[in-house]
């Protein structure tokens, strides 16, 4: 199948769609439609409340769904594509690294929308838990039928990941698709025919760098085309969509969806702690970029939008051509949605282990299994607990509260390994061939895991109060006063050069005005701190500031000279994990540094009260050396 050009912003006109549809306060709010079972089984259940949404269409209606990946802003990007304004977190976003969205959730309303042929179609909006998700209990098996059961639900799949995309991405994508394969098969061979029409795909692709495409001379289409070539059906259960899915060059995403669309949207905001909790930011502060690239994803999900319906025509996921459609009320829907669930379960093969390994071999796979996912899961959970203490740094009753606060989530989601543990355990194949000795060894694990994650905790807690006195008395010293005290400590090696650590855990970052990263360069990696400190005394665009990170495979940068970041205090709240940030007095350069310097100061005090505050300057000597970076920090682009 071919993709469609992305739909130009006078389209959306032409369809008669404003923001969200949405007019006044209508009472927009999510409410749950499926939830995980109490016991673990990886099967969905239904909630009344959802249903009941679904009951309430009398008239023809669509359902768009997002799906994809755990923390990669499936939330966000409804909210802002198609209820931008006072509802646009109608679906809740996470601020942290953990997964936020449970279950299944669907807008309270429908939004009534205009489409091609000038008639109105209510469309249904449904949010999805992530997959692969940290913090709580999920299996392959659950994730297979979440995607099955949206799959089947859907007039358009948004299936939502994040920059960058490779083959893997794909091959999830298709693993995905195979579920959905397995649930039509398991419904046909109950003999519920699946009588509807493909869905449509809408592959929105979130913080993604667009120059990355126009190096490579390649659109949206072009991507989409590469990524699909990189794949390759399974031939298993493939005969439930007929003969000619049967090659072996076939896409299975092609021959499940109706059309597939690749829609690129670029990064929300500048800033990461913005990027991060997006939930606290009206769209006005978004990025005019982001904003388009939402636009363009909500006008690829109402091309051609169809209501749910049943086909005439006898056959499972039927093309539009084949099939005459009968749109379907609510309570017809509620009652096929209903067969679907009872009749459509499925089982991930690589939960059940079906293998003939000898008992000792296969503890031995669990055993090493276990011991990589818990160390998977704390590592999270540490991200998670030093980002929030990088958020509330400052001195306050509120953010001493909320540090408090973040160390108990913490503590809590470690203590739920336990449960998690076992619930993996009890989907997997394992537990029914050595139920006894499986239980023994998760519960012995989940023990020690939780020792050992306890201890790096409480180490990342002790090293991040440290930081944040460090910071809070850094910053109350002026830095040149600052400058003055640690130049006189600092050693003064005859013939060597002359430097001072300033501070752990910081870099030469700047974001000057909002343009990015461009009063700072990049010398390379692979340097010892001597290495680094003698090329950033030579290289006389340094100013005297510099920043090395030995964990980063030894990166080195520098502030630029003449500009405000010559001494890397542009961004005095910049937090790097890891890197350390220094002073130098006497590098090779001083002269040409401080001509730099008294030059950077007549131009900052020039620009005073004006509107660039110095940006055309910074612009103007940033541009020959702009070279790639290679940097680590702990607040990364993932959002909900």
């Amino acid at each position: 199948m071919g993709t469609r050009a992305i739909l130009p912003l006078l389209a959306l006109l032409e369809v008669g769609l404003a923001f969200g549809g949405l007019s006044g306060d209508q009472g927009w709010h999510a409410v749950p439609l499926f939830r995980k079972p109490a016991v673990s089984t990886g099967q969905l259940e239904l909630v009344e409340e959802g249903l009941n949404v679904l009951r309430a269409q009398t008239e023809p209606f669509a359902i768009v769904s997002a799906v994809g990946p755990t923390r990669t802003g499936k939330s966000s990007i409804l909210g802002r594509a198609f209820f931008r304004g006072e509802h646009e977190n109608i679906f809740e976003v996470g601020s942290g690294v953990t997964s936020h969205t449970g279950g299944v959730w669907i807008a309270s309303q429908p939004v009534e929308v205009k489409v091609a042929d000038g008639s109105t179609l209510r469309v249904l909006f449904i949010d999805t838990e992530g997959f692969s998700g940290v913090g709580g209990i999920t299996s392959k098996t659950y994730e297979a039928n979440l995607f099955g059961l949206v799959y089947l639900l859907s007039s358009v799949v948004i299936f939502n990941t994040m920059f960058p995309v490779d083959a893997s991405t794909v091959a999830s994508l298709n693993a995905h698709a195979s579920h959905a394969l397995s649930m039509l098969q398991a419904l046909t061979d109950s003999g519920q025919l699946v009588q509807k029409a493909k869905p449509r795909l809408v592959w929105s692709i979130q913080s993604f760098n667009i120059y990355n495409l126009h190096n490579s001379g390649m659109a949206a289409t072009d991507l989409l085309a590469a990524l699909r070539n990189a794949s390759r059906a399974s031939g298993a259960g493939i005969a439930v969509l007929g003969g000619e899915a049967a090659s072996s060059s076939t896409w299975l995403v092609e021959r499940l969806f109706e059309q597939q669309e690749l829609v690129t949207v670029r990064r929300p905001h500048a800033s990461d702690e913005v990027v991060a909790n997006l939930a606290k930011y009206n769209s006005t502060i978004l990025s005019a970029d982001y904003l388009h690239d939402a636009d363009q994803v909500r006008a690829a999900a109402m091309h051609d939008l169809k209501a749910v319906h049943r086909c005439k025509e006898a056959g499972t996921v039927l093309t539009l051509s084949e099939c005459t459609p009968q749109p379907l009320v609510g309570t017809d829907f509620v009652a096929q949605v209903s067969l679907w669930l009872k009749h459509g379960y499925i089982l991930d093969r690589s939960d059940l282990e079906l293998d003939t390994a000898d008992e000792a071999e296969t503890l031995n796979r669990l055993r090493e299994r276990n011991r990589k996912w818990f160390d998977e899961q704390c590592a999270t959970l540490n991200e998670e607990l030093r980002t929030k203490f990088y958020w509330y740094r400052e001195e306050s009753a509120d953010n001493a509260k909320l540090r408090d606060e973040a160390v108990a989530a913490v503590d809590k989601m470690m203590k739920g390994f336990h449960g998690a543990a076992l619930s993996r355990l009890v989907e997997s194949g394992v537990f029914w061939k050595f139920p006894g000795k499986g239980a023994m060894l998760v519960e012995a694990q989940a023990d020690q895991a939780m020792q050992r994650c306890k201890e790096t905790l409480d180490g990342t807690r002790r090293h991040m109060e440290g930081w944040t006195a460090s910071h809070r008395a850094t910053k109350a010293t002026p830095a040149q006063e600052l400058f003055k005290k640690l130049e006189a400590e600092a050693p003064k090696p005859s013939g060597g050069l002359s430097y001072k650590l300033v501070a752990e855990d910081s870099s030469c970052f700047s974001n000057a005005g909002g343009a990015g990263d461009i009063h700072r360069l990049h010398l390379g990696n692979g340097m010892t701190l001597e290495a680094c400190a003698e090329a950033v005394s030579k290289k006389c665009e340094c100013g005297r500031g510099f920043e090395h990170d030995k964990g980063n495979d030894g990166y080195c940068g520098c502030g630029m000279a003449g500009t405000p970041n010559t001494d890397c205090t542009e961004s005095d709240d910049d937090f790097s994990y890891g890197s350390a940030r220094y002073i130098m007095f006497n590098p090779a350069c001083l002269n040409q540094q401080s001509e730099a310097r008294k030059r950077a100061l007549e131009q900052a005090n020039a620009a005073a009260g004006g509107e660039d505050g110095g940006g055309a300057l910074a612009a103007a000597v940033v541009k020959d050396y702009d070279a790639p970076k290679k940097r680590r920090q702990v607040c990364f682009d993932v959002y909900d």
